[in-house]
Formats: structure tokens, sequence, C-alpha cells
């Protein structure tokens, strides 16, 4: 049982600080401006939802995917990049937002609003090829057998993954009390400027992601 609890603890501070939950509320709070707290909610919740359904899928057969499609993470980072680098763009030359009869509640319906909870909340922002990359190694930490340990392991590493999602979901949520301190002028001024360090974000995960190809291309050539 102590080996079982210092798994879900061990697992849930290897992932903590690469899915960085605190760190995407001003991303969440740029790409959902405009939206109600009823949508915003709506967002942080599927959010949630979808990174513990990623993580979890990765956690059991991510390995298995990859190789089945011949996909390395270092392809998956530079999708990713792009992926973020376009949501970005959309962000700085983003249309005027909602009027504010529409934001107290005269829009409710999450149709109204385009849907990022999975992308690019889900993918790549939280469960991005970092995140990706841990959950494939816990999933190797646990074993490659079908004994009873790796079983609990993975049960383990699960666990951890479900109460990463709910500090998700709190952090996520919690973006609509910064939206009453700031105003619309505060965010509308944060989307431009947040905008912006998303597009580096999401050019850095290209270059990181060609850098780790090019260096495994060149172990390659160096063992051929």
């Amino acid at each position: 049982m102590e080996k079982f609890i210092e798994f879900i603890f061990g697992s849930l501070l290897a992932l903590f600080p690469i899915v960085d939950p605190i760190g995407s509320v001003p991303i969440f709070l740029t790409l959902t401006a405009s939206a109600s707290d009823r949508v915003r909610h709506q967002f942080a919740r599927r959010t949630a939802l979808n990174v513990m359904v990623v993580l979890i899928v990765f956690l059991l057969v991510g390995g298995w995917i990859l190789r089945f499609f011949g996909i390395s993470l270092e392809v998956v980072r530079i999708a990713g990049g792009i992926v973020v680098f376009h949501a970005a763009w959309q962000t700085m030359n983003a249309k005027p937002k909602l009027s504010r009869q529409e934001n107290q509640g005269a829009i409710h319906s999450i149709d109204h609003h385009e849907d990022i909870s999975f992308m690019p909340m889900t993918i790549p922002m939280l469960a991005g090829p970092g995140s990706i990359a841990v959950t494939l190694g816990l999933s190797a930490q646990a074993g490659r057998d079908l004994s009873v340990a790796t079983t609990l392991n993975l049960i383990a590493a699960a666990i951890a993954i479900a109460v990463l999602s709910l500090i998700i979901y709190l952090c996520l949520r919690s973006s609509s009390y910064l939206l009453k301190v700031l105003g619309e002028r505060g965010i509308s001024a944060m989307s431009r400027i947040m905008g912006l360090f998303i597009l580096a974000i999401g050019v850095q995960l290209i270059l990181n992601g060609i850098a780790d190809w090019l260096e495994m291309v060149a172990l390659v050539s160096a063992a051929i």
C-alpha cells in the first residue's frame, strides 16, 4: 500500500510541472475572453476531462499507438507548435469581442463560441509532447508485464492523472474571477500581450521539435 501511494505522488510530481495548470490560466482566459462565465466553465470542464482521457490513453497504449502510426514525439512537438502558433495568430488578429449584454447572458450556448477545450488547450498546451513523454515514461516505469504490481502501478498513475485533471479544472474555472478583476479593457490588452507570448511558445515548440528530430537523424546517421 505504501508503494502504491508513493507511485501516485511520484506520478503527480512528475506531471505537474510539465502540464503546468496554473501557467495555462492566462492563455485560457485570453482564448475565452469573449465567452460568458457559463461557457468558460464548460470549456474548463471539457479541457480537464480531455486531458485526463488523453494522458490515461497514452499511459495504457500510447507507446503502441505511436509505433503503429510511425510517429515520433519530435513530430508531435512540431505539429503542436503549429497549432499553438495558429491559435495565437487568430488571437492577435481577433475581431471585436462580443458586447457586454452578450457576455452577461444573452448568449449562453456553447455553440456560439469556438470550442478550444481540445485544441489548443488540451493538445498541445496541457497534454502536449512533454506531458505525453512523461506519461510514457510512467508507463514504462510501471512495468512491462501483466503482473499485479504493474497493474497497481498503472492504477496509481491513472489516479495521479485524475487528481491533476481536477486541479486543471479548478485553475481554469477560477479564471472568471481574474476576468472580473481586470475588466474588458484589461482583458483586451492582456489578450494582445499574451497572443505574442503564445506565438513565441508555438515557435519554440516547433524549433525544439526540429532540433530533436535533427539530433535523432544525426544519431541514426552516426550509427549507420
